[in-house]
């Protein structure tokens, strides 16, 4: 690979020392630690007592669930330090099954305390007002749990469902530290008390960083929307300068970001796209979008001169981070060419000396994005590009490939699959397909690459 801006040069390094086993290991076992700290403190200081082994095992459940919980919002504010090990994708995914099992404990604390001859704990009204606040607590949980599996059941809107979630993972985080202290005798000591005051701090910390201070660092590096490219009937194309002499994102090919863009009339939205250009020296990001949803159907009616914030870079999926890997296969589908683009320009801007097939399926041939840029790729000799374009809905004109990308077609159009690494983008059902075509194929796990990413 030719040599590359020192600065790119030097986030590559960083994301490469993160990715490392120890590196991810150390941030591991830091999470586990900072996850039993708590009940080992809790277990170290208090006394005897003459409580029945179920509800002791509930006040347990609820120290370790209620430490989980905390811990969400450590996992959720996207700290560059986390993510580099992992990519935004494993992280969030993590953040989700983590909710889940923080749930499962808190909702059996009351359970198996109430088990105890203490039923009437879950109904009744004349209890102290500790207990009824954890009462309140539990209901958020349960709310929050609901509406987190059931948000495209009720279609409900992301930015709406999202402010739900955050209030109600607040409420419990509180209601749960009030809950605790004053019900709680394991908490009379000053230990758990501190250490309960340092992880409420961390958790209310890390949710003011990723809602209030990052939004505020950001608001000094702002872009403008410089250029607005059409490039097909329902993709837009925004390119964006950093103005006021800040300097711009620094990404890897491949990366994604977190777009807000301020528009007369429009709604304030932050939502993530990949950055579809290669990395530049000015800072210019180049963001592909298609109209899709609420939301990006308004891309179309952004203007040059509009403001935008950019936070990130976020994500692992980029060639750059394996530099052993010579022999790539791309499958993308849709706008899922995104990241595609991102690493082939930089592959041709860089005359990165490497092979790289590109399936890259669509329904008619004018949903082909970029088309004549990746023909002239193609024709150049870095990288040394392949294209195979699958219509799934062509016209009668269309002389190509038809059908859907899947297994079998991969193997029809990739040689020798025992030297070849995947990078596969596009939708749900095209990417599982294709994925366990490539598992049945004999492809291992560490050769194929993905994003898993859901909001």
């Amino acid at each position: 690979m030719s040599a590359q801006h020192p600065m790119i040069q030097y986030e590559t390094d960083q994301y490469l020392k993160a990715g490392r086993a120890p590196a991810s290991l150390l941030r591991i076992g830091l999470y586990l630690l900072v996850l039993i700290l708590p009940l080992l403190v809790a277990l170290a200081t208090k006394s005897s007592t003459d409580h029945p082994l179920v509800q002791e095992l509930a006040k347990n459940f609820a120290v370790v669930g209620y430490t989980i919980l905390a811990m969400q919002f450590v996992l959720s504010a996207r700290f560059a330090w986390i993510e580099r090990s992992f990519g935004l994708d494993s992280v969030f995914q993590f953040h989700r099954y983590m909710g889940m099992y923080a749930a499962i404990i808190l909702l059996a604390h009351p359970l198996l305390y109430a088990s105890a001859d203490k039923w009437e704990l879950l109904w009744g009204f004349n209890h102290p007002w500790p207990i009824s606040l954890g009462k309140v607590g539990l209901l958020a949980l349960v709310v929050l749990v609901v509406s987190s599996m059931l948000r495209k059941t009720f279609s409900l809107e992301f930015e709406t469902w999202r402010g739900i979630h955050n209030g109600l993972a607040l409420s419990v985080l509180l209601l749960g530290f009030v809950h605790s202290l004053g019900a709680g005798g394991d908490f009379s000591g000053w230990p758990m008390r501190t250490l309960w005051a340092i992880l409420l701090g961390v958790a209310v910390g890390s949710y003011l960083h990723h809602k209030l201070f990052r939004p505020q660092r950001l608001a000094l590096r702002p872009y403008e929307v410089v250029r607005i490219a059409q490039e097909t009937h329902n993709v837009w194309s925004l390119e964006m300068a950093p103005i006021n002499g800040a300097r711009g994102m620094q990404n890897l090919p491949g990366q994604f970001g977190f777009l807000t863009l301020y528009r007369a009339g429009r709604p304030i939205e932050e939502h993530p796209f990949t950055i579809a250009s290669a990395p530049s020296d000015s800072g210019r990001v180049v963001i592909t979008i298609k109209a899709s949803g609420d939301y990006t159907a308004t891309i179309g009616l952004t203007s040059v001169g509009d403001r935008a914030s950019l936070s990130g870079p976020y994500g692992r999926f980029s060639y750059v981070l394996r530099p052993e890997e010579k022999d790539l296969v791309f499958i993308a589908a849709g706008v899922g060419i995104t990241p595609m683009l991102s690493m082939l320009r930089h592959m041709r801007d860089t005359r990165t000396d490497i092979s790289v097939v590109l399936l890259y399926g669509n329904k008619q041939e004018r949903d082909i994005i970029a088309g004549p840029e990746l023909k002239s790729i193609a024709e150049g000799s870095h990288p040394r590009l392949t294209i195979v374009h699958v219509l799934s809905d062509p016209g009668v004109e269309w002389k190509g490939v038809k059908g859907r990308i899947d297994g079998p077609l991969v193997q029809r159009h990739v040689s020798q699959l025992d030297n070849k690494v995947f990078y596969v983008c596009g939708p749900p059902l095209m990417t599982s397909g294709v994925i366990a075509g490539l598992r049945r194929m004999g492809v291992p796990k560490h050769r194929v690459h993905m994003e898993q990413f859901s909001l």
